[in-house]
């Protein structure tokens, strides 16, 4: 826990402060692709070299889409609560100030990271010896703290950016905070129906759809089983959001149509908010994002420290 904190605060005050080489600050963002891509190695090798929780993908699945779906439910229920009842005047004051750019095709990079994970449980069950499982774990440790450090710097590097966000109103935060809310208790509830402890489920919601390192973080704090289910409880629903933002789309209000996505919605989701909702939802959608993505390596130590 202390370690994944100093990484992830490290990295925000190198960032923020632009105590490293420009050259350095310059590739932040591939740094940080460069380490998920050899965590997801390495849980790949690990879920391949462990028999056991690959006879249980199946089950996991299930377990996953029941997590990722009541995740949802959840989180849209309290976020379109706090639109209706709270919410007074628009959400989206000084949008203009704000320029958000927005990735005309972003899910390329879901493939290779998907290809990654495949990678590695082929070679954990082929060619990787079971000696090498001690090296293996400590590899795993440095990637991992190599790459929250790198989450913190390019989170630190967007000082104008977390600017602007808190010059928007208040309400606007009323997003990720029901999604967080939502995803949590929707974990510790499915959770609890499957045999995990409220703590274990309550970590699964916590990945907030971010499953590149949330599965990652489960696995070594906890184990490759919760790891693969969580895992797959954030890849259902990445996928879930985006076959539902286009039906919400004219149905709810701009809070609500952020809050299946979690933390997707700053890269992989925010190109289709921004097509099928309305002016402004981009914004919504970037400061949704942007805070889940920063309570996800916090939360997530959090409830496996225990």
């Amino acid at each position: 826990m202390l370690e994944v904190m100093l990484s992830l605060g490290g990295g925000a005050f190198f960032g923020w402060r632009a105590l490293l080489p420009k050259r350095v600050l310059a590739v932040s963002s591939r740094m940080m692709t460069l380490g998920v891509f050899f965590l997801l190695l390495t849980m790949g090798i690990r879920i391949g070299s462990d028999r056991e929780t690959l006879m249980q993908l199946g089950s996991y699945g299930l377990q996953a889409f029941l997590f990722a779906l009541a995740a949802i439910l959840v989180s849209l229920a309290l976020v379109s609560f706090c639109e209706r009842f709270v919410v007074r005047g628009s959400v989206l004051k000084g949008e203009s100030e704000l320029q958000v750019s927005v990735s005309a095709n972003p899910y390329w990079m879901t493939g290779l990271i998907l290809l990654a994970l495949v990678a590695g449980i082929l070679v954990g069950l082929t060619v990787f010896p079971q000696t090498a499982q001690a090296n293996l774990t400590s590899m795993t440790n440095m990637a991992l703290y190599f790459t929250l450090f790198s989450v913190g710097l390019d989170l630190g590097l967007n000082r104008d950016v977390w600017r602007q966000i808190f010059r928007l109103g208040w309400h606007v935060f009323l997003a990720p905070l029901g999604v967080a809310v939502g995803s949590i208790a929707a974990g510790m509830i499915v959770g609890r129906l499957f045999g995990w402890n409220w703590l274990e489920g309550g970590a699964v919601g916590a990945g907030f759809g971010w499953y590149s390192l949330s599965g990652v973080l489960i696995t070594q704090l906890h184990s490759v089983a919760l790891g693969t289910v969580a895992f797959l409880t954030n890849v259902f629903r990445e996928v879930l959001s985006i076959l539902l933002v286009p039906v919400l789309a004219h149905r709810v209000g701009v809070l609500s149509l952020v809050a299946p996505g979690g933390a997707t919605t700053m890269d992989t989701t925010l190109p289709l908010i921004a097509s099928a909702g309305p002016p402004g939802a981009a914004i919504v959608g970037l400061v949704n994002g942007i805070f889940l993505s920063a309570l996800v390596p916090i939360l997530v130590p959090l409830f496996l420290s225990r």
